[in-house]
C-alpha cells in the first residue's frame, strides 16, 4: 500500500509539472492524393494484375505538442478518407478475360491515426518556416476489411497569420503496406490554432 502511494505521488508530481510547461496545439487538416489498387484477372489461362492509381480525399483533426516556436513539434493527425476502389481492368491485348465486377464496387471509408514530427528546416517557426514532416501510422477503421499500415514522409511550409494561429501545407509520398507494398502521392492543407 505505501509503495502504491508513492508511485501516484510520483506521478501526481510529475503531472502536475509538466502541465505548466505544455504547449501545443489543436487544427483542422484536409488531404487529397492517389494510392494504387490491384485488379485481378484471368486471361490466356493466368493469372494477372492490372495495377491502378485511384484517388482519395479525407477530412480530420490534427494534434500538436510543443511550443509554437520550437522548429521540432510532434503530430497526431486522425482522419476520415474517402477512397476509390479498383476499376475493371484496362486488358486490351488478353482474350477472354475473366474478373470480378470491379464497378460495382462502392467508394470506401477508412479512418487513418498517425504520430509524426515535423521539422522545421528554414525560416523563422513563429513566421513562416520550410519543414519536413514524417507519420507513421495505419489506415485501422474500414468498411470493408482492407486495413493497412501507412508511413508517410514529406516537404511542406507553416505561416502563422496571427500569434496563435498557423497555416500549413504538406506534400509527402505515402507508402502502404498491406499484403503489398504501395506508394502514392499526398497533399494536406489545414489550419492551426497553437497556445503555449
Amino acid at each position: 500500500m505505501r509503495t502504491t502511494c508513492r508511485i501516484a505521488v510520483a506521478f501526481l508530481a510529475v503531472l502536475g509539472t509538466a502541465s505548466s510547461a505544455l504547449a501545443g496545439g489543436i487544427g483542422l487538416i484536409s488531404s487529397a492524393g492517389m494510392h494504387q489498387e490491384r485488379a485481378y484477372y484471368y486471361g490466356g489461362g493466368q493469372q494477372a494484375i492490372d495495377s491502378q492509381m485511384q484517388p482519395n480525399v479525407g477530412m480530420g483533426l490534427e494534434g500538436i505538442i510543443g511550443d509554437k516556436d520550437d522548429k521540432v513539434q510532434g503530430m497526431l493527425r486522425m482522419s476520415w478518407v474517402m477512397e476509390q476502389p479498383a476499376e475493371n481492368p484496362d486488358t486490351p491485348s488478353a482474350k477472354n478475360v475473366v474478373h470480378p465486377d470491379y464497378a460495382s464496387v462502392d467508394t470506401r471509408s477508412v479512418g487513418v491515426i498517425a504520430l509524426g514530427v515535423q521539422w522545421g528546416i528554414l525560416g523563422d517557426p513563429s513566421d513562416t518556416q520550410l519543414v519536413i514532416n514524417s507519420l507513421i501510422g495505419s489506415g485501422f477503421i474500414t468498411t470493408d476489411n482492407t486495413e493497412f499500415v501507412l508511413i508517410e514522409v514529406g516537404v511542406g511550409a507553416t505561416k502563422h497569420f496571427t500569434e496563435g494561429l498557423q497555416g500549413v501545407v504538406n506534400v509527402d509520398l505515402a507508402m502502404r503496406n498491406r499484403k503489398y507494398i504501395s506508394f502514392g502521392p499526398a497533399v494536406h492543407l489545414g489550419i492551426r490554432y497553437l497556445f503555449d
